[in-house]
């Protein structure tokens, strides 16, 4: 009899204990993460944005109740998500998920907001059947809001949410000068590039003039790719903005190859910046960096009167897949270069020089004027250098 009893108490304890747990969960949220790249682990980046929120962030997440099997693991992510978001912005974040296929006023109302459906596949009793699966939210803040028109699992789906909040929630926004007039490509031509920036910043495009220098509104200006001459006065203006503290990011072309031409060639880029960088001691030489991990180029080729294509490695194509750790090139697993140079740091050593990008153990140099020989059979011997930063 004593034995069915404590039975019975042992098993109470249990479903008290339960019971408990449930409770608790509803208020303290929580989420042990065990995978190795831990996955499930919010970024530091995210848990700042929400501890920084000053106003209220809605969330309507569009989400079919009848979807795939392989599309809920994706809807429970997101749901967790959203109450440790809810959870570190201390009930700044709220948010409700919405079926819009359970009437026609809730689809046109999801559909106007941007949310687009997706056709996925079931499979029921051996037949495959396609139905429409919205998995998509809106981010409100105040009458300003953001659209994710189709949730993708895993870390795209917490950079895409964060990135949303904080594009809401982030008000006095640095501005950043696109430079345009000497050959630089459009900004319509970085739209990855503008939509990742204006997250945090507003972005305009300017030109230098010769009589007005309204460079010191700008927080960075951004030199991308420029191919023309750059006159005295438009340096000046730029040498003196960056004497009063201004910030520059620039892409410079220092070499090009054409490999259409007649004969396939390369050759030097000068736009006068070169020189300008030089006298701060950042030499950007004037050559090609090849190295023996390079992409591939197709090449035509002839024999016994056929004619066929067949790819060849161009080491004028790096490719690295080896960085240092840095904030810059952390979760970098490539980058493929069509051309490049070496960039050499010789000013002053008080100044901090941080190299980003450097070649392979096997790489070498070669002058700006040079013609390719696709056919060029590579060995050891043309990759005497290593660790060239580019």
């Amino acid at each position: 009899m004593k034995k069915i009893q404590s039975t019975g108490t042992y098993l109470l304890l249990i479903i008290a204990v339960l019971v408990l747990i449930n409770i608790l969960s509803d208020r303290f949220f929580f989420r042990l993460d065990l995978t190795e790249d831990n996955r499930y682990t919010l970024s530091k980046a995210s848990k700042d944005i929400m501890r920084s929120l000053d106003e209220p962030i809605t969330v309507t997440a569009y989400f079919s109740e009848n979807i795939p099997v392989s599309l809920t693991k994706a809807r429970r992510e997101f749901k967790e998500m959203l109450v440790e978001y809810n959870n570190l912005s201390k009930g700044m974040l709220v948010y409700e998920f919405v079926d819009p296929l359970k009437n026609e006023m809730l689809e046109n109302k999801a559909r106007a907001a941007g949310i687009q459906p997706r056709v996925s596949t079931i499979r029921e009793k051996d037949q495959q059947q396609q139905i429409m699966v919205y998995m998509g939210a809106v981010i409100s803040m105040g009458e300003n809001a953001e659209v994710i028109p189709f949730m993708l699992p895993g870390a795209a789906m917490e950079y895409a949410l964060s990135s949303s909040i904080k594009k809401l929630s982030v008000i006095n926004k640095p501005l950043i000068g696109y430079l345009q007039g000497h050959g630089e490509p459009k900004l319509e031509a970085l739209q990855e590039v503008y939509q990742s920036l204006e997250i945090l910043y507003n972005t305009e495009r300017f030109e230098l003039t010769d009589t007005i220098d309204n460079l010191s509104k700008y927080s960075t200006i951004a030199i991308i790719a420029p191919i023309d001459s750059f006159p005295q006065s438009h340096i000046d203006q730029i040498n003196n903005y960056v004497s009063k503290g201004g910030n520059i990011f620039m892409a410079l072309n220092r070499v090009s190859g054409q490999l259409a031409g007649n004969p396939p060639s390369g050759f030097e880029i000068n736009t006068g910046l070169e020189d300008w960088l030089a006298s701060k001691g950042l030499v950007v030489e004037n050559n090609f960096v090849v190295d023996m991990n390079c992409g591939k180029i197709n090449v035509r080729q002839q024999q016994q009167g056929f004619t066929f294509s067949s790819q060849v490695a161009f080491p004028f194509l790096p490719i690295i897949n080896k960085f240092d750790e840095h904030t810059i090139t952390k979760g970098m697993e490539q980058l493929a270069f069509q051309f490049a140079s070496q960039l050499n740091y010789l000013g002053d050593s008080s100044i901090t020089f941080t190299p980003i990008i450097k070649s392979s153990a096997k790489a070498g140099t070669y002058p700006s004027y040079t013609i390719f020989d696709v056919s060029k059979r590579w060995g050891d011997a043309d990759f005497p250098l290593s660790g060239l930063t580019m």
